[in-house]
C-alpha cells in the first residue's frame, strides 16, 4: 500500500505535539502531576495551543486508563481548531467495524479532511492474542473501513468479521479513499 505524501515541499518538516488524553500529564518526565490530568479544560488548552501556534498534527492517544475517549474529543475539538491535522489512535476491533466507519467518516466531515487514524494493533481489555492475530484483526478492519467508504456495500468474509450490509451513507469528506490509516 502507497503512503500519500502530503508534504509537497521537500525541505518542510511537519512537527506534531502530543494531547494528553490518557489520564494526564507530566511537566518533568516520571514526576505526575494532578493539576495536569486528563480534562476536557486540560486537553483542549494543549489542542488550541498547539493549533494556534501553527503545528501541523496533534496525536490524540488511545489507552484503557481513565481518561478522554478519542472519537468524542476528535469530534469537540472539530469545533474548536482551525487547521491542525488531528492524528487519532484506534484500537483495531475495540469498535465494530461499520459503526467505526461512520464514525470515521463523520469526524472527516467535521474537520474537512484534517483527519488521520492510527491504527492500533493491541489487545483488548480481558484479551491476549498472539501479534499475528492481532494484525489480521487489524487488516480486517481496515479493508471493511475502505469497503465501507469507497463500494455500494461491504461484503467481507474473515477469521474475526463476516458482513454483508449497505454502506450508506459512509461517504467520508476525503474523496481519495477516505482518512489516512
Amino acid at each position: 500500500m502507497a503512503i500519500e505524501i502530503r508534504t509537497t515541499d521537500s525541505l518542510k518538516t511537519e512537527i506534531a505535539w502530543f494531547n494528553g488524553l490518557c489520564n494526564g500529564d507530566f511537566r518533568q518526565l516520571g514526576v505526575f502531576d494532578n493539576d495536569l490530568k486528563s480534562t476536557w479544560e486540560h486537553c483542549s488548552h494543549i489542542l488550541k495551543t498547539a493549533d494556534s501556534l501553527g503545528y501541523d498534527n496533534i496525536l490524540l492517544p488511545s489507552s484503557y486508563q481513565v481518561g478522554q475517549n478519542v472519537l468524542s474529543y476528535a469530534a469537540a475539538a472539530s469545533q474548536i481548531t482551525e487547521q491542525i491535522n488531528l492524528l487519532a489512535a484506534i484500537r483495531m476491533g475495540e469498535y465494530h467495524p461499520p459503526m467505526l466507519a461512520r464514525y470515521i467518516s463523520s469526524l472527516d466531515h467535521m474537520l474537512k479532511g484534517r483527519l488521520t487514524i492510527n491504527v492500533i494493533s493491541s489487545d483488548l481489555p480481558g484479551e491476549k492474542l498472539e501479534s499475528e492475530k492481532r494484525y489480521q484483526r487489524s487488516s480486517e478492519v481496515i479493508q471493511i473501513l475502505k469497503q465501507a467508504w469507497t463500494e455500494d456495500e461491504i461484503n467481507f468474509e474473515g477469521e474475526f468479521y463476516n458482513l454483508k450490509l449497505p454502506t450508506d451513507p459512509v461517504r467520508p469528506y476525503q474523496k481519495n479513499g477516505g482518512p489516512l490509516l
